[in-house]
Protein backbone atom coordinates (compact mmCIF):
# COMPACT_ATOMS: atom_id res chain seq x y z
CA UNK A 1 0.00 0.00 0.00
CA UNK A 2 1.47 3.20 -1.59
CA UNK A 3 1.45 5.82 1.79
CA UNK A 4 0.09 9.49 0.56
CA UNK A 5 2.84 12.34 0.59
CA UNK A 6 3.27 14.58 4.13
CA UNK A 7 1.11 17.53 3.97
CA UNK A 8 2.40 20.95 4.60
CA UNK A 9 0.88 22.83 7.47
CA UNK A 10 0.91 26.23 8.61
CA UNK A 11 2.37 27.03 11.43
CA UNK A 12 2.73 31.09 11.25
CA UNK A 13 1.23 33.58 8.65
CA UNK A 14 2.65 37.23 8.72
CA UNK A 15 2.19 37.34 4.98
CA UNK A 16 6.21 38.44 4.64
CA UNK A 17 7.44 39.74 1.49
CA UNK A 18 10.98 37.58 1.74
CA UNK A 19 10.88 35.34 4.82
CA UNK A 20 14.24 33.30 4.81
CA UNK A 21 16.72 31.78 6.61
CA UNK A 22 14.68 29.84 9.09
CA UNK A 23 16.53 28.59 12.21
CA UNK A 24 15.48 26.33 15.44
CA UNK A 25 17.27 27.23 18.63
CA UNK A 26 16.60 23.77 20.34
CA UNK A 27 17.40 24.99 23.81
CA UNK A 28 14.08 26.98 23.75
CA UNK A 29 11.96 25.22 21.37
CA UNK A 30 11.72 28.68 19.30
CA UNK A 31 12.00 29.18 15.51
CA UNK A 32 13.26 32.35 14.45
CA UNK A 33 13.08 33.59 10.87
CA UNK A 34 14.08 36.94 8.40
CA UNK A 35 11.46 39.06 6.67
CA UNK A 36 14.28 40.21 4.40
CA UNK A 37 12.82 42.88 2.47
CA UNK A 38 10.66 44.06 5.49
CA UNK A 39 13.61 44.62 8.22
CA UNK A 40 12.15 42.50 10.50
CA UNK A 41 13.37 39.30 12.77
CA UNK A 42 10.54 36.78 14.02
CA UNK A 43 10.04 34.12 16.56
CA UNK A 44 8.01 31.63 17.38
CA UNK A 45 7.75 29.39 20.33
CA UNK A 46 6.37 26.44 19.17
CA UNK A 47 4.85 25.24 22.56
CA UNK A 48 3.40 28.12 23.58
CA UNK A 49 2.38 29.41 19.84
CA UNK A 50 3.87 33.24 20.57
CA UNK A 51 4.89 34.51 18.00
CA UNK A 52 6.59 37.71 18.27
CA UNK A 53 8.77 40.82 16.39
CA UNK A 54 12.06 40.98 17.70
CA UNK A 55 13.81 43.22 15.41
CA UNK A 56 13.30 45.90 13.44
CA UNK A 57 15.93 47.37 11.11
CA UNK A 58 18.19 47.35 8.59
CA UNK A 59 17.52 44.36 6.51
CA UNK A 60 18.58 40.58 7.22
CA UNK A 61 20.03 38.94 4.53
CA UNK A 62 20.30 36.03 7.28
CA UNK A 63 21.74 35.17 10.58
CA UNK A 64 23.64 32.09 12.52
CA UNK A 65 23.01 31.92 16.28
CA UNK A 66 25.78 32.28 18.41
CA UNK A 67 26.49 29.55 21.98
CA UNK A 68 25.31 32.05 24.01
CA UNK A 69 21.77 32.51 22.13
CA UNK A 70 22.10 35.44 20.73
CA UNK A 71 21.74 36.33 17.12
CA UNK A 72 24.49 37.44 14.61
CA UNK A 73 22.81 39.51 12.20
CA UNK A 74 24.40 39.64 8.51
CA UNK A 75 22.70 42.90 7.24
CA UNK A 76 23.54 45.14 4.20
CA UNK A 77 26.61 46.54 5.91
CA UNK A 78 27.58 45.29 8.76
CA UNK A 79 27.46 42.09 11.18
CA UNK A 80 25.56 42.84 14.17
CA UNK A 81 25.31 41.04 17.92
CA UNK A 82 21.58 40.99 18.60
CA UNK A 83 21.21 40.08 22.76
CA UNK A 84 18.12 38.89 24.36
CA UNK A 85 17.40 42.17 25.63
CA UNK A 86 16.98 43.44 22.12
CA UNK A 87 20.67 45.28 22.21
CA UNK A 88 22.75 45.31 18.49
CA UNK A 89 25.90 45.41 18.69
CA UNK A 90 28.49 46.03 15.68
CA UNK A 91 31.19 42.95 14.94
CA UNK A 92 31.78 43.87 11.34
CA UNK A 93 31.23 46.45 9.08
CA UNK A 94 30.79 45.01 5.70
CA UNK A 95 31.37 47.37 1.98
CA UNK A 96 32.78 44.83 -0.82
CA UNK A 97 32.66 45.60 -4.25
CA UNK A 98 29.67 44.08 -6.31
CA UNK A 99 28.19 42.66 -3.45
CA UNK A 100 24.77 44.61 -2.65
CA UNK A 101 23.80 42.54 0.69
CA UNK A 102 23.73 39.16 2.55
CA UNK A 103 21.78 36.54 1.83
CA UNK A 104 21.87 32.87 3.08
CA UNK A 105 24.65 31.91 6.04
CA UNK A 106 25.58 28.52 7.95
CA UNK A 107 28.06 28.39 10.93
CA UNK A 108 30.55 25.70 10.65
CA UNK A 109 31.79 22.96 13.64
CA UNK A 110 34.47 25.59 15.00
CA UNK A 111 32.12 28.83 14.70
CA UNK A 112 33.27 30.18 11.52
CA UNK A 113 30.30 31.45 9.59
CA UNK A 114 30.33 31.02 5.67
CA UNK A 115 27.96 34.01 4.79
CA UNK A 116 26.78 34.19 0.81
CA UNK A 117 25.61 37.58 -0.88
CA UNK A 118 23.76 38.96 -3.59
CA UNK A 119 25.53 40.13 -6.63
CA UNK A 120 24.79 43.76 -8.68
CA UNK A 121 25.29 41.53 -11.03
CA UNK A 122 24.68 37.68 -12.04
CA UNK A 123 27.76 37.00 -11.39
CA UNK A 124 29.77 39.22 -8.68
CA UNK A 125 28.06 37.64 -5.60
CA UNK A 126 29.37 34.42 -3.68
CA UNK A 127 30.10 33.29 0.02
CA UNK A 128 32.69 34.70 2.38
CA UNK A 129 34.07 32.48 5.12
CA UNK A 130 34.31 34.96 8.29
CA UNK A 131 36.50 33.63 11.27
CA UNK A 132 36.62 33.86 15.21
CA UNK A 133 39.95 35.91 14.60
CA UNK A 134 37.87 38.59 13.27
CA UNK A 135 39.39 37.81 9.44
CA UNK A 136 37.26 37.09 6.45
CA UNK A 137 37.95 35.68 3.09
CA UNK A 138 35.84 35.47 -0.10
CA UNK A 139 35.99 31.46 -1.14
CA UNK A 140 32.98 31.13 -3.66
CA UNK A 141 32.71 33.47 -6.65
CA UNK A 142 31.01 33.68 -9.85
CA UNK A 143 26.59 33.99 -8.92
CA UNK A 144 24.05 36.11 -8.65
CA UNK A 145 22.71 35.26 -5.88
CA UNK A 146 24.64 32.94 -3.24
CA UNK A 147 21.98 30.25 -0.94
CA UNK A 148 21.36 27.74 1.05
CA UNK A 149 24.46 25.64 2.81
CA UNK A 150 24.87 22.81 4.38
CA UNK A 151 27.33 19.98 5.89
CA UNK A 152 27.74 16.34 6.12
CA UNK A 153 27.47 14.05 9.13
CA UNK A 154 31.38 13.19 8.73
CA UNK A 155 32.25 16.92 7.89
CA UNK A 156 34.24 16.05 4.94
CA UNK A 157 31.73 17.63 2.52
CA UNK A 158 30.00 21.42 1.92
CA UNK A 159 27.11 21.89 -0.36
CA UNK A 160 26.09 24.86 -1.66
CA UNK A 161 23.20 26.91 -3.57
CA UNK A 162 23.55 28.80 -6.50
CA UNK A 163 20.50 30.02 -7.28
CA UNK A 164 21.19 32.03 -10.67
CA UNK A 165 22.09 29.20 -12.38
CA UNK A 166 19.58 26.41 -10.34
CA UNK A 167 22.61 24.63 -9.42
CA UNK A 168 23.71 22.74 -6.32
CA UNK A 169 27.49 22.26 -5.99
CA UNK A 170 29.53 20.47 -3.72
CA UNK A 171 33.19 20.76 -1.95
CA UNK A 172 35.62 19.41 -0.14
CA UNK A 173 35.93 20.56 2.77
CA UNK A 174 38.62 20.88 5.63
CA UNK A 175 37.54 21.14 9.33
CA UNK A 176 40.85 21.95 10.55
CA UNK A 177 41.38 24.77 8.03
CA UNK A 178 38.26 25.90 6.92
CA UNK A 179 38.67 25.45 3.71
CA UNK A 180 36.85 24.20 0.75
CA UNK A 181 38.19 22.35 -2.39
CA UNK A 182 37.31 20.37 -5.28
CA UNK A 183 33.68 22.23 -6.10
CA UNK A 184 31.82 19.84 -8.49
CA UNK A 185 28.31 20.73 -9.79
CA UNK A 186 26.02 17.95 -7.96
CA UNK A 187 22.57 19.03 -9.32
CA UNK A 188 21.40 21.06 -12.24
CA UNK A 189 17.49 21.77 -11.41
CA UNK A 190 15.07 22.22 -14.72
CA UNK A 191 12.89 25.55 -15.42
CA UNK A 192 9.49 23.38 -14.20
CA UNK A 193 11.63 22.55 -11.12
CA UNK A 194 11.77 26.21 -9.82
CA UNK A 195 15.09 28.09 -8.11
CA UNK A 196 17.18 26.19 -6.12
CA UNK A 197 16.76 28.07 -2.67
CA UNK A 198 17.98 27.18 0.77
CA UNK A 199 18.60 23.76 1.88
CA UNK A 200 18.86 21.05 4.95
CA UNK A 201 20.67 18.02 5.35
CA UNK A 202 19.35 14.96 6.96
CA UNK A 203 20.34 12.21 9.25
CA UNK A 204 21.30 10.26 6.14
CA UNK A 205 23.01 13.22 4.04
CA UNK A 206 20.04 13.98 1.70
CA UNK A 207 19.98 16.84 0.44
CA UNK A 208 16.22 18.68 1.23
CA UNK A 209 16.11 22.00 -1.36
CA UNK A 210 13.54 25.08 -0.64
CA UNK A 211 12.47 25.66 -4.67
CA UNK A 212 11.68 29.41 -5.34
CA UNK A 213 8.90 30.12 -8.03
CA UNK A 214 8.47 25.87 -7.97
CA UNK A 215 5.54 25.32 -5.35
CA UNK A 216 7.68 22.48 -3.78
CA UNK A 217 10.44 21.00 -1.69
CA UNK A 218 12.62 18.29 -2.72
CA UNK A 219 14.46 15.38 -1.37
CA UNK A 220 18.21 14.67 -2.99
CA UNK A 221 19.85 10.98 -2.60
CA UNK A 222 23.09 11.90 -0.64
CA UNK A 223 25.29 9.45 -3.08
CA UNK A 224 24.13 11.34 -6.72
CA UNK A 225 21.84 14.08 -6.20
CA UNK A 226 19.01 12.32 -7.68
CA UNK A 227 15.53 14.12 -6.69
CA UNK A 228 13.76 11.10 -4.23
CA UNK A 229 10.36 12.69 -3.69
CA UNK A 230 8.90 16.46 -3.95
CA UNK A 231 6.21 17.94 -1.43
CA UNK A 232 4.17 20.42 -2.81
CA UNK A 233 2.93 23.25 -1.60
CA UNK A 234 0.20 25.56 -1.93
CA UNK A 235 2.12 28.83 -2.41
CA UNK A 236 5.15 28.98 -5.32
CA UNK A 237 7.69 30.38 -3.23
CA UNK A 238 9.59 28.27 -0.92
CA UNK A 239 12.30 29.72 0.25
CA UNK A 240 13.91 27.91 2.65
CA UNK A 241 14.24 24.75 5.39
CA UNK A 242 15.32 23.44 8.33
CA UNK A 243 14.68 20.88 10.92
CA UNK A 244 13.26 21.38 14.68
CA UNK A 245 11.25 19.87 16.61
CA UNK A 246 12.13 18.05 19.91
CA UNK A 247 13.60 15.61 18.21
CA UNK A 248 14.56 17.61 14.71
CA UNK A 249 11.60 15.35 13.03
CA UNK A 250 10.00 18.27 11.85
CA UNK A 251 10.83 20.39 9.33
CA UNK A 252 10.32 23.92 9.16
CA UNK A 253 9.77 26.45 6.05
CA UNK A 254 9.78 29.81 5.07
CA UNK A 255 8.10 31.21 1.87
CA UNK A 256 7.64 34.57 0.39
CA UNK A 257 5.09 36.68 -1.82
CA UNK A 258 3.08 37.79 0.92
CA UNK A 259 1.92 41.41 1.19
CA UNK A 260 -0.67 42.09 3.79
CA UNK A 261 -3.55 40.19 2.31
CA UNK A 262 -5.29 37.03 3.82
CA UNK A 263 -3.42 34.57 1.75
CA UNK A 264 -1.11 31.89 2.19
CA UNK A 265 1.99 33.53 0.79
CA UNK A 266 5.09 34.27 3.25
CA UNK A 267 3.30 31.87 5.60
CA UNK A 268 6.00 29.98 7.81
CA UNK A 269 4.85 25.96 7.32
CA UNK A 270 5.71 23.02 9.27
CA UNK A 271 6.07 19.78 7.80
CA UNK A 272 6.93 15.85 9.11
CA UNK A 273 8.20 13.18 6.98
CA UNK A 274 7.73 9.70 8.83
CA UNK A 275 11.49 8.35 8.99
CA UNK A 276 12.94 11.92 8.39
CA UNK A 277 15.18 13.70 11.00
CA UNK A 278 17.94 16.34 11.02
CA UNK A 279 20.08 17.49 13.17
CA UNK A 280 20.93 20.75 15.36
CA UNK A 281 23.11 23.65 13.19
CA UNK A 282 26.59 24.51 14.20
CA UNK A 283 26.66 27.85 16.23
CA UNK A 284 28.71 30.53 15.39
CA UNK A 285 32.06 32.04 17.78
CA UNK A 286 32.26 35.35 16.20
CA UNK A 287 30.82 38.09 18.86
Amino acid sequence: MTMPEPTPQVLVNRSCALSENPLWDETTGTLYWTNISGGQLWSHHVASGETQRIYTGPDVGGFTQEGDGALLLFRVTDVVRLAGDGSVREIAKFAESGHARFNDVTADPRGRVFAGTVGNTPTSGGVFRFDPDGSRRLVITGTGCSNGMAFTANRKRFFWTCSTRRQIWVYDYDEESGDLSNGQLWYQANEEEGITDGLTIDLQDNIWSARWDGFRVSQHAAADGRVLREIKFPVAKVSSVTFGGADFGTMYLSTAGGDDKASLDGAIFSLEVPGVHGRAKFRSRLA
